[in-house]
C-alpha cells in the first residue's frame, strides 16, 4: 500500500506549530487526538498576548490579524492530525491556505482545516475563511440537523479545535451509519469532483 500524499507545504506549517507549542508550552504534539488541546491553549494564548492579558471580543482586528498570521499553520497541524485520524487525502486546488481542502476516504465529508483555525482565532464564522463540514447536497440537511441535536458547549468553547473535532467525530459516526448497506457510497477524489467540482 503507497503511503498517502501529503504537500510538503502542510508538512512545514505542521513542523512550525510543533515549533510553536514547544517553545510556549514546553510540550511537543504528535498529532495525536489527545494533544489537540494544545492548539486550543496555544491559540488562547497568542490572542491574549495580543491583547495585553485580555482576549480582545469576537472578530476583533487584533483577532483578525492573528488569523492571517496563524491560521494555515494550526489549520496545517489540526487537518493533519484529522488525517493521521480518520484518513484521508489533501487536496489543494489552489496554493492559498483558503482553498485548502480535507476529504476523508471512509465517510463523504470535506473540510477545510485552515478556515476552522481561522474561526476559532476570529471567534466566529468567518465568510472568507471556509471552515464548513461539506457532504453531498442530499445529506447536508440531515447533517446538519445530526450535529444541532449534539450537546451544547459554552459560547467560550464553540469555536475551538476540541469542539470541531468533536463535531467531526459526530459527522463520521452520522455518515458512516448512512453508508451501512449502500454499496454505492465512493470516497474516491473522483466522487468528491463530480458532486463538488473540481475547484470547489
Amino acid at each position: 500500500m503507497t503511503a498517502p500524499f501529503i504537500p510538503e507545504e502542510i508538512l512545514a506549517l505542521s513542523e512550525r506549530c510543533i515549533t510553536h507549542i514547544h517553545k510556549r508550552f514546553g510540550i511537543t504534539p504528535d498529532f495525536s487526538s489527545e494533544t489537540l488541546s494544545l492548539l486550543d491553549h496555544f491559540a488562547f494564548a497568542v490572542i491574549a498576548d495580543e491583547g495585553r492579558g485580555q482576549a480582545p471580543t469576537a472578530g476583533h482586528p487584533l483577532r483578525m490579524n492573528l488569523v492571517h498570521l496563524f491560521a494555515p499553520t494550526l489549520g496545517a497541524f489540526f487537518g493533519e492530525t484529522l488525517r493521521r485520524q480518520f484518513g484521508g487525502r489533501w487536496r489543494f486546488v489552489e496554493l492559498t491556505p483558503l482553498a485548502w481542502r480535507l476529504e476523508f476516504d471512509t465517510f463523504f465529508l470535506r473540510l477545510n482545516p485552515a478556515g476552522i483555525a481561522a474561526n476559532v482565532l476570529a471567534a466566529q464564522a468567518l465568510d472568507d475563511w471556509a471552515g464548513d463540514l461539506i457532504t453531498a447536497p442530499p445529506l447536508m440537511d440531515g447533517l446538519r440537523e445530526r450535529l444541532a441535536a449534539a450537546p451544547a458547549v459554552a459560547d467560550e468553547e464553540f469555536f475551538s479545535f476540541g469542539t470541531a473535532f468533536e463535531s467531526i467525530q459526530i459527522a463520521r459516526e452520522y455518515l458512516l451509519a448512512i453508508a451501512v448497506g449502500n454499496d454505492s457510497v465512493d470516497c474516491s477524489e473522483n466522487s468528491y469532483d463530480l458532486v463538488f467540482g473540481r475547484r470547489v
